[in-house]
């Protein structure tokens, strides 16, 4: 698969998890150092946050992440992070060691739905290793 396709199967990747639930606001993939490499911002949707306020945020995600990858012999390997705000949800998914999935919503009280809805989609993408 060439880069440019792989790139277009993320596109097609995030749109449908963008669209997957009303609640999603972003999708996006991240790499080794919290840059973007490619997102879905859902029609209508004001950002609170520049991209590279975003990438502030995410590299410290990547960072956590990195983090948790040395426990995981002994709990075993981290499944996703969520950050509550006023504003809204942040969620983090690892798709591979170099890279996390990044999604945020609406505050809502169905996450762990979402989070199962989700990874049914990464499951199906061969772009994605999740277990």
């Amino acid at each position: 698969m060439s880069e440019n396709e792989n790139e277009n199967e993320y596109a097609d990747l995030l749109e449908e998890i963008v669209y997957s639930n009303e609640a999603i606001r972003l999708a996006a993939i991240c790499g080794n150092f919290g840059t973007i490499t490619e997102k879905v911002v859902k029609e209508g949707v004001t950002l609170y946050l520049s991209d590279k306020d975003t990438e502030k945020l995410l590299a410290e995600s990547i960072h956590s992440w990195k983090t948790r990858r040395l426990f995981s012999q002994k709990i075993g390997n981290g499944q996703y992070a969520i950050a509550v705000y006023d504003k809204l949800i942040r969620m983090s998914i690892p798709v591979n060691e170099y890279q996390i999935l990044l999604v945020t919503m609406e505050v809502t009280l169905e996450v762990p739905k979402l989070i199962l809805d989700i990874k049914k989609i990464l499951q199906r993408s061969p772009c994605i290793e999740v277990d």
